[in-house]
This record gives structure tokens, C-alpha cells and sequence, in this order.
């Protein structure tokens, strides 16, 4: 029973597979395929061409199977789609299958029967073309639908590189379902789907071989699944590979899998094979010679056929652009095997007529060959109605206008015979056949035999410009009223056919065409002309130039002479020229590279001023002659130098090396940015300013190989830290003794001070000669501290202070004695200063009286400075309401503390900056500490750093507001690649305003630059640092200062020749921070040595434009850098100009991506981070 529902249910279904098949496609007939099979021979490569039958069914089933063994015996390569269907007589051989490795389209087996279908080599199936039943249904590269094979063995089949694979109610096929299709399928959205609709079970199907890793197509070890995907290593990038390790993935041009790394060793290749080897593209039959600046013809070229690349195109393709194609493509004609460009319209043949109308007209459209006869006649123009031969009516045709006669202007040949024998008032010319070249008479009309005929027409002229040959038939015409010119034309230099002869009657008089003019130009010659005009001779009396004749070839700016007769148009690139080709340019349209003019240089050269001239030798592709990136320079570069603004400094060859103070890096191919050039090249990044020689970013020793300024265990330093000494000889930092304050060497005895105890040896403690060493505790042979509040310190003695027993009992009764005495005497001096005063205010009183009295004038009258007094609150805090954090920085003077300063009294923590004069500064120090603090206090501008207190305790300090995000100078090298043009001038407009103030306080700042200018937030800056600030007097706006060390290269040259400092002294140096801001904190005049400064400077030595920097901007920056001072603008000036920079910065600044600012924001909330942080100092 079981077997019986199979039965018909099997039936049901070949029924509609034979109806769709016969639906789709009509049966193929027993003869066409033998017609068809064959192959093309390439060595050991046979191509065979696929077909497309799909599912309809043969009408002869055995020559069926006779025509497929034909086409694909011996074949390896199967160009097009392989379909196996209706082969349902089991013991057919299937083995002209064997050899077939690859397949372009899809794969089809349908209604098969035999026991075993076996592709034993069959590697990749390329699904170019997919099958599908319906048009939106799945598609598949691998079909199999109701056959009864136990078996599909495809053993070597690696890689479906487009489609699906579909099973279909296949009765009896075992071990597909075994497969990991997973490993075969590439396509992303390509799946494997199964289907078993029949009522009975699947068969029991037997176990893989035991060698088998997973699935198998058959029984036997031959028959095993081959994994190259999906136990591939993550590295090989969801590629193919031959081994599970990093190192073993297969090149990106393999399909299928490989047996090594390279191209060569492919199973099958994913674009084109040629000779073994896998590549992207086919050898071009064409390359570029540079030597004489040709396309030649390319040895090695090779034609792109499927997948492959031949040197020659199988016989039923084409050649085209170097690949074989099955037509040509628009603008193409095939001629001797290869697609040419059409001369013109490419050629269109059409049926002649025996009646022209409106009817038919519009088909003659794109026609360049006539095949038949054209006949124009008077119902042409005026309509008719149609009668057919059994004198029932046809179709109307309308009258027609002349002008839609245009549609011939495309005919070059008419095989017949042209009949005009119409009238209308606008047809007065044939300029409508103007193009036709060639009228072959292979049919004649009967009257006269003509094949140009024209009789009682409206024609004026005959205008066939083009016409040179009538191969056989008369020329007739006659009756014509208004033609002119006919009687003149040589036509023996037009009819060919020496049987046939000329009427020409009854036209109009000659008299009369020439009293209108209507005769042929002067350049014509004796041959006549078809009309009126230079370009309507049939030959010219001198030159003839495209159709026209002319007097003079020179006449035509844009051509030659070719010979006597001729005058040729110049080549496209020429404006004017000598000669045919690009090379015979005397002017070019584009520009001229080397003795040809193209219409673009090169790759490797730019144009200059029409020139192509070569790039720079580090440069792939360029603008112009420098060896940067941008604008007159490359368009990259294998190798280049890159600032710390990520510019170009310039390009290396791709075999340099970066030079010293730079490190190799490779630019990811997806960069973005200002690197977008180079991306997928290297770079070589500047090395950290702490390193000299380096290998990588930073100042650590693994990629720091030797450092600028001193090494200090692993890492590099600027100089060493206090508790350290240098080895200036090594260059290196070493740790002083754990009980040193500042040392010169590693031992207790190399201590500059100490932090517990001194020890000295032989000699007086009071001589600063005597050596010492530090201890924690005094030793027992010194066991009595002396305390001394002298430059000597703490230190241990064989023998207690004599004075140590009485100090306790004595040091207040002294106290009170002294203090008293010092109250008496303070007294006393006031009594005696008031007495004495009193009496020479009396003594002044009486001389002015009496000269009052006498008539005489003050000799010395008051002279006031109209100087205002400076009321400027100075706060003192105790050093009880101060805590100190870490070191921000050492000065001349002291170090710099953050810290937290809280108010007594008030509950409120305040951060801020306290700077510490060292204990062992002197006098003068103190006297400078305290100017600053004179200074600091006296300003008041949101742009300048404010005083906020001093303590005033054995250790002085300035508190100042912290400025959390440190010196502008760090600043802009840190965020570098976060800054716009919109922060950078209103930083600069900022600096001006604070020297501004300055300037009008007549205050000389001495130290400006981007160091001493301190972030508060990302929108505001305040200029800082007045430890050399002077205030000017009165009566003079210049300050002579003495020795010491000066920033030579922020300085003005009358500062370093002079030491002069005046404010526009500060607008040099204003200047100079400027160009630290603009160059993203480079260093002014890096390589050159400070001592040669002056004297460049005399002659002209100048800081270079910035990258970024518009020419308004840099002029700006000269005009500061001005030798004579009283040239320089004033700070107020500057406040205007930079002011208007702000308000338009992207006009100014040219910052690639810049969107004006996108910097990291500081708000309140990281203002209480930093009390949080700072508080446990607080606590204590």
C-alpha cells in the first residue's frame, strides 16, 4: 500500500515538473545540440560552453545523452551552467564528468536516475549565473530536484562563491545531510535547504569512513569532507587557510582553499588565473612607456575570459577592452573577431520603400544602410489614401512636412535607387541625404535605368555633399523649374558605370541661376558643386579641410597641411600644430608633457603654468614641486616626516630611514583626518622632548634609547629632581642619601644640608669649610644635639652648649629685660622726633613770612608726579590656614605647591598655588620675592594671575589662584589634534588684553611666553610669572636691567644686545607666544644655538609661517618682530586686530576638521574634584 501512495505520489510530481518544464522553455530539438557541443582548447585548460535549458524536457532522450557526453568530455572549465537532467536510464556512464574542475554558473540535476553522479574534481562552483523556479524565488548555484541517485559525490568541492544549495525530494541520496555546508557556501545570505516530501522514510544510508573529520559524500575515504574555513585561525580574517595556526591562511585572491600562503598555490582563485598563478586582474594588452611618452602593446597582456586569462579569445567571443565579450557594447561595431568604435553612428540597415510616407518615415530613424530603394513623391508630402490590391481602403497617411526627411541625414548606402519626384514649397534641397556616400543600383528604375533620378521636383539644389560613387545606373534629371548647379557637375567623377549615361533637361536656364547668384564658390574647380557654398564642391581648387574647401590650410588655427590637396584637423590636445598626433602641438589646449601635449599630466609630474613637470622623487603623485604633503607638494608618499601638529614636514623614500629624533610608524588604512594621505604608508613621529634617540612615543627606557637631558633610573628627565645629583659625565640622575637635603654625590658625606643631624669631623662647625655628614641620631661619640638657628643647622657635639643648663631659666628674664630697654629707647627717639619737627615747621613758617613780607618767591616750588597712590589691599595669612600638596614646579627663587587655603574663621576651602622661597635664598632673593608680591598684588584683570595672599613666616610664601589645567605651553601640545581656530585667537585676543593692562600700568613683564600663560578653563587664560616684571618710572618708559640669564629667544635684539626692556619689548615676546600657540607648542629657533641668535637676527632671521596661519595673521606677527621698537604696534593696537580675528577665526586658521573648538570642557563639578583630592591634606 505504502508503495503504491510513493508511486502516484512520485508520478504527481514528474507530471508538474514536466509542465513547468514545458511552460518555461520549448523542448530542445534532437539536432541542435551537436550543433552547439565543443570546446575551446587552452593547453590543459578545455573551456566548454553551458547551457540553458533549465527543466524542459528532450524530445529524444538518447541523443539527448549523447549531445551532453559530446559538449563535455574532456572538459575542465565549463563556461556557463552545467544541467543534468532526464537521464533516467541507470546505467548511463557518466564519466566525461571526471575532468570538469570548474563551474562559472549554476549547477542542475533534475529527473537523474543513475546510482552514482560523481564530479571527482569538480573544486568551485562561482554561481555567475543562479537558478530559480520563480522570479522571486530563492536562487541556487547547486539545484538536485526528484532524482533517484544514491549518491552525489563532489569530493573536491570547496567553494560556492555565489548561491544556495537546494535538495528536493531526491527518493534515494544519502550523506548530503553529513556535509557542513557552512564550510562550502560563501555567499553571507546563501543557506543550504533540504526537502523530503515523500511518504516513505528516508533510506538507511551507511556510516562515513572512519577517517572522516565530519561529513562525507559517499562511502570510502576518497570520499571524506576537506575543511579550509571554519577551522581556520581568527587571523585569517573569515578568509581560507591550510592549517589552524595564525600563520597558515591562504592569499585573499584564493577560493577554496590553498596548500601554502602565496597566489600560487590556490585550489582556485577568486577573481582571475593566470599560468598558475591567482591575481586581480588579467596582464592589460596595453602599458604606458614613459621614455617616449606612448601606449604600447603590452607582451605579457592577456584577455579576462570568465575567470581566466588568455591570450587568445575563444572563436564565439569577441574581443573588447581586453576581456572576451558576447557583443559589443553601444558606439561598437564588431569587425575581424574585435569590437571597433563606429565611424559615426554605428551601422543600422533598413528595407527600402516603394512609397515614403508618414507612416513608415520614423522607421528609418538611426538607418545608415538602405537595403532597397527610396522614392519621394508628391503624395510623400501631401498624404493619400491607401487602396490594397483587391480595392479595399488601407490606412490613411496624413501629409508630412519635408523636414522629416532629416531622419536619412544617418544614410551612408542605399543598394537601389533614389526617386525624387515630389514638390512641396519648402523642399528645395536633398541636404537631407547629406551624409549618403554610396548609391550601388543593384536595383534600376525602368525608366532610363536610372538609380538617381530626379524629375518634376520643387528642388533648388541637390546639396549631396557626400555622395561619391554611383556604381551602376543612369542619372536622371529633368523637369525640374528651380534646380540650379546640375548642368555644371563633372559627373564622371561620380557614375562609375560607363553602360549607363547623364539627362540633364529641361531645368531651369543658367542665365537665370547666375542673375541670382546661385553658382558655385570660387574654391570650387572645374567639377562643379551640388550647391551653393564652399562646402558643396565635389572638388576643391586648393585645400579641402573636414567637407569645406578653403584658400590656405593656415587660414585654420586648429589645422595642418597634410599634402597638397588636404588640410587635416590638429590633434584634440593641440591648439595649434604641424602635424597629426600630439606630438606636433605648437600650442596645447591642456599642457604639454614633455614634446606632447595630454589633457592631464601624469601621476608622477604636476602642471606648472601648462608645463608637466616631475614630482618630487619622494612623492607618489603631486601638485607641485615640494616634497610635503598639500597644496604644491605630494599627494602622498611612502614615507614621511609628520610635526606634532600631524603636518607633513616633508617625504622620504619608501627604503629611508626616520632620522635621528624620530620613530617609525605604520598609518592605519582606514585613518581619517590629516593622515587620510598616508593611510596604509609610514610615518616617522618625533620622538618625546625628553628623548634624543627613540623607538616609540614616551621617555621610558624601552622606547627611549638615549635622552636629551638626563636619565633617571628607567625614564628620561629634564634635569634631575632635588633629592637627586647628576653624573654629568653619564648623563644620568642618582638618588643622594636618604638623609641629604640636595647633594653632589651617593654617600652622607655629599650632602648639600641634612635632614636630621650633622656630623662634623675635625674643624669648627662654624666654618663653612668643615666637612660633615648626615645621621638620623647622633652617634655615642657625639651624643648632645646642638639647635642652631644659623645656616649651620641641627647637629651633634662631643660636648653639650654651654648656655643649654640656663637657657630654660634665663631666656625670659633676657627677654623682658631687652624688650623693655627697646621700649624706652623707641620712646625716647619719638619725643625727640616730635620736638624736632615741631621746631622746623616753626623755622619754615617764619621764612615764608618773611619772604612774604619782602616781595620774594619760592625758590623751590613742589614738583607732584600726578602718580596715584596704589591702594591695593595686601592680605597675610598664617601658615596654620595653608596645606601643601604636591610639587607643581621649581623656580629661581623657590618651589611651586598646589595646595588648599583655608580662611580662619570662614568654612570654605579655596584651592591654590603657593610659591615657597627657599630658606637658603638671601637677601636680594627676599627683596625680589617681595617685588613680585608688590607686583602680583597691585594688577587687577581677569587676564592676569591675581595675588591672593602672602605668608609671611621664616619660609615666605605667594598664594595665587591654582590653575588646575597648567601652562598654555602644555596645554596646546597635549590636545593638539582638540583645538580650533575659534580657542587659539581668543587665547591670543586674551594675552593682548592682560599686556594691555600691563602696558598701561607701565608694566614690563620680561618673561612672556606660552609657559607663563596658565589655563583656568579651556575658554580662559591668565598671564603669570612676574618675577621679572619691572615697574617703569615716571619719567621714563625704559628699564636697564643687569646680569643674569634671559630667554634669548623670546627676546627682542635691544633686550639681548642692551639689556633694554620696554614694552614693546614684551610685544616681541607677545609675538613669539603667538607662534608657540599657532605651531601647537613647538620651539622657537629649535635648532639653532641661543649665542647665534643676535646676529641672525640683524640679518633678518624671522620665525617661519605656522601651517595653519592665514598671511593676515603671520603679517601681524612681522610687524611685532620689527628691529626698530617704535615700529612695533602697541598692545592696545594688537587688542583691535585680534579682536577681529576672533570674531571670523575659520578665515584666519585653516585647521583641517576644524569646528572651531571641540576641547574638553572644565566645569564645577572637576573644581570639587580637586578639593576632594586635595582635602586629606586638610586633615592634618
Amino acid at each position: 500500500m505504502n508503495t503504491t501512495n510513493t508511486t502516484h505520489h512520485y508520478h504527481w510530481h514528474v507530471i508538474m515538473w514536466l509542465t513547468l518544464g514545458l511552460f518555461l522553455l520549448l523542448a530542445v530539438k534532437s539536432n541542435e545540440a551537436s550543433i552547439t557541443a565543443g570546446y575551446v582548447d587552452h593547453g590543459d585548460m578545455k573551456v566548454c560552453i553551458g547551457t540553458k535549458s533549465r527543466l524542459s524536457v528532450p524530445s529524444n532522450r538518447e541523443h539527448h545523452y549523447r549531445n551532453l557526453r559530446d559538449r563535455y568530455n574532456n572538459c575542465t572549465y565549463v563556461d556557463g551552467n552545467l544541467e543534468l537532467t532526464w537521464l533516467q536510464e541507470p546505467d548511463m556512464d557518466l564519466s566525461f564528468l571526471e575532468n570538469i574542475r570548474e563551474v562559472t554558473g549554476y549547477i542542475l540535476i533534475s529527473h537523474v536516475d543513475i546510482q552514482n553522479v560523481v564530479f571527482p574534481r569538480l573544486q568551485i562552483i562561482r554561481g555567475r549565473t543562479l537558478f530559480n523556479l520563480n522570479v522571486q524565488d530563492q536562487q541556487f548555484a547547486l539545484f538536485t530536484a526528484y532524482s533517484k541517485m544514491f549518491t552525489l559525490e563532489m569530493p573536491a568541492l570547496r567553494d560556492i562563491l555565489q548561491g544556495s544549495v537546494g535538495f528536493f525530494n531526491n527518493f534515494n541520496l544519502c550523506h548530503i545531510k553529513t556535509i557542513d555546508w557552512k564550510e562550502i557556501i560563501s555567499g553571507p545570505d546563501d543557506r543550504f535547504t533540504y526537502v523530503y516530501n515523500f511518504t516513505p522514510p528516508e533510506r538507511q544510508c551507511p556510516k562515513c569512513h572512519d577517517s572522516c573529520e565530519r561529513g562525507c559524500w559517499g562511502e570510502g575515504p576518497n570520499n571524506c569532507q576537506k575543511f579550509s574555513k571554519i577551522n581556520c585561525s581568527p587571523q585569517c580574517a573569515q578568509g581560507r587557510c591550510f592549517g589552524s595556526r595564525p600563520r597558515e591562511c591562504c592569499h585573499l585572491f584564493c577560493a577554496g582553499g590553498c596548500t601554502g600562503p602565496t597566489q600560487r598555490e590556490c585550489i582556485a582563485c577568486k577573481n582571475f588565473y593566470d599560468d598558475g598563478v591567482c591575481k586581480e586582474e588579467c596582464p592589460p594588452m596595453q602599458k604606458y612607456n614613459p621614455t617616449n611618452y606612448l601606449w604600447e602593446t603590452n607582451p605579457e597582456g592577456k584577455y579576462a575570459y570568465g575567470a581566466t586569462c588568455v591570450k587568445e579569445c575563444p572563436e564565439h567571443l569577441l574581443k573588447d577592452n581586453g576581456a572576451c565579450v558576447r557583443s559589443c557594447p553601444a558606439e561598437k561595431m564588431a569587425r575581424d573577431g574585435e569590437c571597433v568604435p563606429c565611424n559615426g553612428p554605428c551601422p543600422k540597415t533598413c528595407p527600402g520603400t516603394p512609397a515614403l510616407h508618414s507612416g513608415n518615415i520614423d522607421s528609418y530613424i538611426g538607418c545608415t544602410v538602405i537595403e532597397g530603394s527610396i522614392r519621394v513623391l508628391d503624395q510623400t508630402f501631401f498624404g493619400y489614401q491607401h487602396i490594397y490590391s483587391n480595392n479595399s481602403f488601407g490606412p490613411r497617411f496624413i501629409a508630412m512636412h519635408p523636414d522629416r526627411l532629416e531622419v536619412f541625414s544617418t544614410v551612408k548606402e542605399i543598394t537601389g535607387y533614389l526617386d525624387i519626384e515630389g514638390a512641396h514649397p519648402a523642399f528645395k534641397n536633398l541636404s537631407y541625404f547629406r551624409n549618403l556616400e554610396v548609391i550601388h543600383g543593384r536595383q534600376l528604375m525602368e525608366s532610363y535605368f536610372a538609380s538617381l533620378s530626379i524629375v518634376r521636383s520643387s528642388l533648388e539644389s541637390l546639396e549631396l555633399r557626400s555622395l561619391k560613387r554611383i556604381n551602376s545606373g543612369a542619372v536622371v534629371i529633368q523637369q525640374n523649374d528651380n534646380i540650379c548647379f546640375v548642368s555644371d557637375i563633372d559627373w564622371q567623377k561620380v557614375q562609375k558605370s560607363v553602360d549607363h549615361g547623364v539627362v540633364i533637361a529641361r531645368n531651369r536656364n543658367e542665365t537665370e541661376c547666375k542673375s541670382e547668384g546661385l553658382i558655385c564658390s570660387d574654391q570650387c574647380n572645374k567639377s562643379g558643386c551640388w550647391g551653393k557654398g564652399p562646402d558643396q564642391c565635389l572638388e576643391c581648387k586648393n585645400f579641402a579641410f573636414n567637407g569645406t574647401c578653403i584658400a590656405d590650410c593656415r587660414n585654420i588655427t586648429n589645422a595642418y597641411q597634410f599634402d597638397n590637396k588636404t588640410c587635416k584637423e590638429c590633434h584634440p590636445e593641440c591648439l595649434t600644430c604641424s602635424g597629426p598626433g600630439a606630438d606636433h602641438c605648437d600650442e596645447c589646449v591642456h599642457v604639454r608633457d614633455e614634446k606632447r601635449c595630454v589633457t592631464v599630466c601624469p601621476d608622477n609630474k604636476y602642471s606648472d603654468y601648462g608645463i608637466c613637470r616631475t614630482c618630487h622623487e619622494t612623492c607618489e603623485g603631486c601638485t607641485g614641486p615640494k616634497d610635503i604633503i598639500g597644496p604644491g607638494g605630494c599627494k602622498t608618499c611612502n614615507l614621511a616626516i609628520i610635526n606634532s601638529d600631524t603636518t607633513v614636514e616633508r617625504c622620504l623614500l619608501k627604503n629611508d630611514k626616520c632620522p635621528d629624533g624620530y620613530y617609525w610608524e605604520y598609518v592605519n588604512p582606514q585613518e581619517q583626518g590629516n593622515l587620510k594621505p598616508l593611510a596604509g604608508k609610514a610615518i616617522c613621529r618625533k620622538c618625546h622632548p625628553r628623548c634624543e634617540l627613540c623607538n616609540g612615543y614616551g621617555f621610558h627606557e624601552q622606547v627611549c634609547s638615549k635622552c636629551a637631558g638626563y636619565k633617571r633610573g628607567e625614564q628620561c628627565e629634564d634635569e634631575c629632581p632635588p633629592d637627586h645629583y647628576a653624573d654629568e659625565t653619564r648623563r644620568e640622575c642618582f638618588e643622594c642619601h636618604p638623609e641629604c637635603k640636595g647633594c653632589t654625590g651617593p654617600s652622607a658625606e655629599d650632602c648639600i644640608a641634612c635632614r636630621s643631624f650633622k656630623v662634623f669631623g675635625f674643624g669648627d662647625p662654624n666654618d663653612n669649610t668643615t666637612l660633615f655628614n648626615c645621621t638620623s641620631k647622633c652617634p655615642t661619640e657625639y651624643p648632645y644635639v646642638i639647635y642652631q638657628s644659623t645656616d649651620i643647622g641641627t647637629y651633634c657635639s662631643e660636648v653639650p652648649s654651654k648656655g643649654t643648663k640656663l637657657t630654660a631659666g634665663v631666656d625670659s628674664y633676657i627677654f623682658f629685660i631687652v624688650a623693655f630697654i627697646v621700649i624706652v629707647v623707641l620712646f625716647s627717639m619719638c619725643i625727640v622726633c616730635y620736638v624736632c619737627r615741631q621746631r622746623t615747621k616753626a623755622e619754615k613758617e617764619a621764612v615764608k613770612m618773611t619772604r612774604v613780607l619782602s616781595g620774594c618767591e619760592d625758590a623751590e616750588p613742589l614738583r607732584p608726579s600726578n602718580i596715584s597712590p596704589n591702594l591695593s589691599k595686601l592680605r597675610i595669612v598664617k601658615d596654620a590656614e595653608l596645606r601643601k600638596g604636591g610639587v607643581l614646579g621649581m623656580g629661581a627663587f623657590g618651589r611651586v605647591f598646589k595646595g588648599v587655603w583655608v580662611p580662619e574663621g570662614e568654612n570654605v576651602k579655596i584651592p591654590v598655588a603657593i610659591k615657597e622661597l627657599l630658606k637658603a635664598t638671601g637677601a636680594e632673593s627676599s627683596e625680589e620675592f617681595l617685588r613680585e608680591a608688590y607686583i602680583m598684588a597691585s594688577v587687577e584683570h581677569p587676564n592676569l594671575l591675581k595675588l591672593l595672599a602672602v605668608c609671611m613666616t621664616s619660609q615666605m610664601m605667594l598664594i595665587t589662584q591654582l590653575m588646575p589645567l597648567g601652562c598654555l605651553l602644555d596645554y596646546v601640545r597635549n590636545n593638539h589634534d582638540k583645538i580650533g581656530s575659534k580657542a587659539l585667537l581668543n587665547w591670543s585676543t586674551q594675552i593682548a588684553k592682560g599686556m594691555s593692562y600691563l602696558e598701561e600700568k607701565r608694566l614690563v613683564h620680561r618673561d612672556l611666553a606660552a609657559r607663563n600663560v596658565l589655563v583656568q578653563t579651556p575658554s580662559i587664560v591668565k598671564i603669570t610669572d612676574f618675577g621679572l616684571a619691572k615697574l617703569l618710572s615716571s619719567d621714563s618708559n625704559e628699564y636697564k636691567a643687569a646680569g643674569g640669564k634671559m630667554p634669548i629667544k623670546w627676546l627682542a635684539l635691544e633686550c639681548i644686545r642692551h639689556r633694554v626692556f620696554t614694552s614693546k619689548s614684551d610685544v616681541w615676546a607677545f609675538g613669539v607666544t603667538i607662534w608657540e600657540l599657532l605651531t601647537f607648542g613647538q620651539r622657537p629657533h629649535e635648532n639653532i644655538p641661543a649665542k647665534d641668535i643676535p646676529d641672525l637676527i640683524e640679518v633678518g632671521l624671522k620665525l617661519d609661517q605656522p601651517a595653519i596661519c592665514s598671511l593676515d595673521i603671520y603679517c601681524t606677527l612681522l610687524s611685532c618682530w620689527h628691529l626698530d621698537a617704535e615700529m612695533r604696534p602697541s598692545f592696545k593696537q594688537l587688542v583691535n586686530v585680534f579682536s577681529e580675528f576672533a570674531r571670523d577665526p575659520g578665515r584666519y586658521l585653516v585647521i583641517p576638521g576644524d569646528k572651531f573648538t571641540r576641547l574638553p570642557a572644565y566645569t564645577s563639578q572637576d573644581e570639587k574634584d580637586l578639593i576632594r583630592k586635595l582635602a586629606p591634606t586638610t586633615e592634618g
